[in-house]
Protein backbone atom coordinates (compact mmCIF):
# COMPACT_ATOMS: atom_id res chain seq x y z
CA UNK A 1 0.00 0.00 0.00
CA UNK A 2 1.27 3.31 -0.91
CA UNK A 3 1.57 6.44 0.95
CA UNK A 4 0.92 9.62 -0.48
CA UNK A 5 1.35 13.39 1.02
CA UNK A 6 -0.58 16.40 0.17
CA UNK A 7 1.23 19.51 -0.82
CA UNK A 8 -0.80 22.89 -0.22
CA UNK A 9 0.29 25.02 -3.71
CA UNK A 10 1.53 27.92 -1.76
CA UNK A 11 2.44 31.24 -3.51
CA UNK A 12 5.89 30.18 -2.66
CA UNK A 13 8.25 28.69 -5.13
CA UNK A 14 10.58 27.67 -2.26
CA UNK A 15 8.81 26.85 0.68
CA UNK A 16 7.01 24.53 -1.90
CA UNK A 17 10.53 23.08 -2.98
CA UNK A 18 11.30 22.47 0.77
CA UNK A 19 8.37 20.91 1.43
CA UNK A 20 8.96 18.48 -1.36
CA UNK A 21 12.45 17.82 -0.16
CA UNK A 22 10.82 17.00 3.35
CA UNK A 23 8.26 14.56 1.64
CA UNK A 24 10.83 12.71 0.30
CA UNK A 25 10.05 9.33 2.30
CA UNK A 26 6.31 9.18 1.02
CA UNK A 27 5.96 7.37 -2.44
CA UNK A 28 3.88 9.70 -4.08
CA UNK A 29 2.14 13.60 -3.98
CA UNK A 30 -1.49 14.94 -4.40
CA UNK A 31 -1.50 18.37 -5.05
CA UNK A 32 -4.73 20.66 -4.70
CA UNK A 33 -5.58 22.84 -7.15
CA UNK A 34 -6.45 26.66 -5.76
CA UNK A 35 -7.99 24.91 -2.62
CA UNK A 36 -11.44 26.69 -1.26
CA UNK A 37 -11.30 28.55 -4.19
CA UNK A 38 -8.47 30.74 -3.68
CA UNK A 39 -5.79 31.42 -6.21
CA UNK A 40 -2.12 29.42 -5.83
CA UNK A 41 0.53 27.69 -7.71
CA UNK A 42 -1.11 25.77 -10.52
CA UNK A 43 -0.76 22.26 -9.21
CA UNK A 44 1.14 21.19 -12.79
CA UNK A 45 4.20 23.31 -12.31
CA UNK A 46 4.58 21.95 -8.45
CA UNK A 47 3.91 18.52 -10.58
CA UNK A 48 7.22 19.71 -12.77
CA UNK A 49 8.93 20.06 -10.24
CA UNK A 50 8.70 17.21 -8.13
CA UNK A 51 8.76 15.26 -11.78
CA UNK A 52 12.42 16.63 -12.00
CA UNK A 53 13.45 15.54 -8.63
CA UNK A 54 11.95 12.61 -8.15
CA UNK A 55 11.45 10.40 -11.40
CA UNK A 56 9.92 7.56 -10.14
CA UNK A 57 7.42 9.03 -7.71
CA UNK A 58 4.10 9.24 -7.98
CA UNK A 59 2.31 12.52 -8.91
CA UNK A 60 -1.54 13.26 -8.31
CA UNK A 61 -3.32 16.20 -9.46
CA UNK A 62 -6.78 17.10 -7.79
CA UNK A 63 -8.01 19.21 -10.23
CA UNK A 64 -11.19 21.58 -9.25
CA UNK A 65 -13.49 21.90 -12.38
CA UNK A 66 -15.84 24.44 -11.54
CA UNK A 67 -14.56 27.68 -13.17
CA UNK A 68 -12.63 26.22 -16.04
CA UNK A 69 -13.84 24.91 -19.73
CA UNK A 70 -13.51 21.97 -21.64
CA UNK A 71 -10.20 23.83 -23.74
CA UNK A 72 -8.73 24.18 -20.10
CA UNK A 73 -9.18 20.92 -19.04
CA UNK A 74 -8.03 19.19 -22.08
CA UNK A 75 -4.54 21.70 -21.18
CA UNK A 76 -4.31 20.35 -18.35
CA UNK A 77 -4.36 16.70 -19.20
CA UNK A 78 -1.76 17.04 -21.93
CA UNK A 79 0.01 18.58 -19.03
CA UNK A 80 -0.22 15.97 -16.91
CA UNK A 81 0.62 13.21 -19.74
CA UNK A 82 3.73 15.20 -20.07
CA UNK A 83 5.35 14.93 -16.56
CA UNK A 84 3.62 11.40 -16.25
CA UNK A 85 0.88 12.48 -13.60
CA UNK A 86 -2.29 11.12 -12.78
CA UNK A 87 -5.44 13.57 -11.90
CA UNK A 88 -8.53 13.80 -9.84
CA UNK A 89 -11.19 15.49 -11.03
CA UNK A 90 -14.24 17.31 -8.60
CA UNK A 91 -16.12 20.21 -9.04
CA UNK A 92 -13.98 21.80 -6.20
CA UNK A 93 -15.34 24.97 -3.75
CA UNK A 94 -17.08 28.01 -4.91
CA UNK A 95 -14.28 30.58 -6.75
CA UNK A 96 -13.21 34.01 -4.37
CA UNK A 97 -12.57 35.55 -7.91
CA UNK A 98 -14.37 35.23 -11.13
CA UNK A 99 -17.40 33.14 -12.24
CA UNK A 100 -18.34 29.97 -12.30
CA UNK A 101 -18.47 28.01 -14.96
CA UNK A 102 -19.75 24.43 -14.62
CA UNK A 103 -18.94 23.50 -17.97
CA UNK A 104 -17.34 20.43 -18.02
CA UNK A 105 -18.60 17.03 -15.45
CA UNK A 106 -16.35 15.31 -13.74
CA UNK A 107 -17.04 12.06 -15.44
CA UNK A 108 -16.73 13.92 -19.00
CA UNK A 109 -13.28 14.73 -18.25
CA UNK A 110 -12.38 11.50 -16.52
CA UNK A 111 -13.17 10.55 -20.07
CA UNK A 112 -11.19 12.81 -21.69
CA UNK A 113 -7.99 11.70 -19.51
CA UNK A 114 -8.80 8.56 -20.09
CA UNK A 115 -8.72 8.68 -23.81
CA UNK A 116 -5.34 10.11 -23.72
CA UNK A 117 -3.69 7.78 -21.85
CA UNK A 118 -3.99 9.84 -18.47
CA UNK A 119 -4.17 7.77 -15.10
CA UNK A 120 -7.54 9.50 -14.24
CA UNK A 121 -10.55 9.25 -11.17
CA UNK A 122 -12.92 10.71 -9.14
CA UNK A 123 -14.03 11.09 -5.36
CA UNK A 124 -15.66 8.62 -4.15
CA UNK A 125 -17.53 10.25 -0.60
CA UNK A 126 -18.64 7.64 1.75
CA UNK A 127 -21.16 9.82 3.81
CA UNK A 128 -23.52 8.61 0.71
CA UNK A 129 -25.87 5.69 1.00
CA UNK A 130 -23.47 2.58 0.38
CA UNK A 131 -26.27 1.72 -3.07
CA UNK A 132 -24.81 5.16 -4.43
CA UNK A 133 -21.27 4.45 -3.50
CA UNK A 134 -21.87 1.14 -5.30
CA UNK A 135 -23.04 2.67 -8.12
CA UNK A 136 -20.29 5.57 -8.42
CA UNK A 137 -17.69 2.45 -8.23
CA UNK A 138 -19.36 1.21 -11.48
CA UNK A 139 -18.02 4.29 -13.64
CA UNK A 140 -14.83 3.32 -15.30
CA UNK A 141 -12.29 5.76 -13.58
CA UNK A 142 -8.77 4.31 -12.72
CA UNK A 143 -8.81 5.31 -8.79
CA UNK A 144 -10.70 7.10 -6.36
CA UNK A 145 -10.08 9.28 -3.57
CA UNK A 146 -11.71 8.45 -0.68
CA UNK A 147 -13.21 11.23 1.19
CA UNK A 148 -15.66 11.11 4.63
CA UNK A 149 -14.68 7.77 5.77
CA UNK A 150 -16.05 7.65 9.17
CA UNK A 151 -15.47 3.66 9.64
CA UNK A 152 -13.07 1.47 7.51
CA UNK A 153 -15.36 -1.49 8.39
CA UNK A 154 -17.28 -0.37 5.01
CA UNK A 155 -14.49 -1.32 2.88
CA UNK A 156 -14.88 -5.25 4.01
CA UNK A 157 -17.35 -6.06 1.26
CA UNK A 158 -15.83 -3.49 -1.87
CA UNK A 159 -13.48 -3.82 -4.35
CA UNK A 160 -10.96 -1.85 -2.90
CA UNK A 161 -7.82 -2.03 -5.51
CA UNK A 162 -8.61 1.31 -7.16
CA UNK A 163 -9.24 3.46 -3.39
CA UNK A 164 -6.93 5.98 -2.15
CA UNK A 165 -8.68 7.04 1.45
CA UNK A 166 -8.21 10.90 2.10
CA UNK A 167 -6.83 10.56 5.65
CA UNK A 168 -6.46 14.04 7.63
CA UNK A 169 -4.55 13.91 10.81
CA UNK A 170 -5.74 15.90 13.92
CA UNK A 171 -2.80 17.21 16.39
CA UNK A 172 -2.92 19.60 18.83
CA UNK A 173 -1.32 22.18 16.35
CA UNK A 174 -4.13 22.11 14.06
CA UNK A 175 -7.33 20.96 16.13
CA UNK A 176 -8.73 24.19 16.04
CA UNK A 177 -8.70 24.90 12.49
CA UNK A 178 -9.74 21.22 11.53
CA UNK A 179 -12.97 21.47 14.40
CA UNK A 180 -14.15 24.36 11.86
CA UNK A 181 -14.83 22.00 8.77
CA UNK A 182 -16.99 19.93 7.97
CA UNK A 183 -14.74 16.58 7.35
CA UNK A 184 -13.79 13.31 8.75
CA UNK A 185 -10.34 13.06 10.94
CA UNK A 186 -8.21 10.70 12.69
CA UNK A 187 -6.66 11.71 16.05
CA UNK A 188 -2.77 11.57 15.63
CA UNK A 189 -2.53 9.32 18.92
CA UNK A 190 -5.33 6.75 17.24
CA UNK A 191 -3.58 6.72 13.73
CA UNK A 192 -1.61 2.87 14.39
CA UNK A 193 -4.50 1.56 15.54
CA UNK A 194 -6.66 3.47 12.40
CA UNK A 195 -3.70 2.28 9.67
CA UNK A 196 -3.55 -1.64 11.07
CA UNK A 197 -7.05 -1.54 10.59
CA UNK A 198 -6.75 -0.60 6.75
CA UNK A 199 -3.58 -2.66 6.16
CA UNK A 200 -6.07 -5.28 6.21
CA UNK A 201 -7.59 -4.17 2.91
CA UNK A 202 -5.88 -4.10 -0.08
CA UNK A 203 -5.74 -0.47 -0.63
CA UNK A 204 -3.78 1.39 -3.91
CA UNK A 205 -2.77 3.65 -1.25
CA UNK A 206 -3.21 6.00 1.80
CA UNK A 207 -3.20 10.08 1.33
CA UNK A 208 -1.94 12.13 4.63
CA UNK A 209 -3.09 15.73 5.01
CA UNK A 210 -2.22 17.27 8.15
CA UNK A 211 -3.35 21.20 7.69
CA UNK A 212 -0.73 23.43 9.89
CA UNK A 213 1.35 20.84 11.22
CA UNK A 214 4.14 20.50 9.05
CA UNK A 215 6.37 19.08 11.48
CA UNK A 216 3.76 16.31 12.07
CA UNK A 217 3.03 15.86 8.23
CA UNK A 218 6.58 15.16 8.26
CA UNK A 219 7.52 12.93 10.16
CA UNK A 220 4.02 10.78 9.96
CA UNK A 221 5.59 7.51 9.31
CA UNK A 222 6.56 7.19 12.54
CA UNK A 223 3.24 7.21 14.01
CA UNK A 224 2.23 4.11 12.54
Amino acid sequence: MKTYAEIYPSKNLDNIKDTIDALESFDGFNIPDNPLGYPTMPPELIGYIIRQKFPEKDIIINQRLKDINELKVRSIITASKAINASIIFTQGDTPKFGKEFNEVSSSYAMKLAIHRGVESGLILSFKKPLNEILQRMQLKSNIFLVINMDNPSILENLDTSRLIPYIIVKTKKNANILNKINQTSVDLEDLAIYMDTLNKYRLKGVLFSVPGDNETMENIRDYF
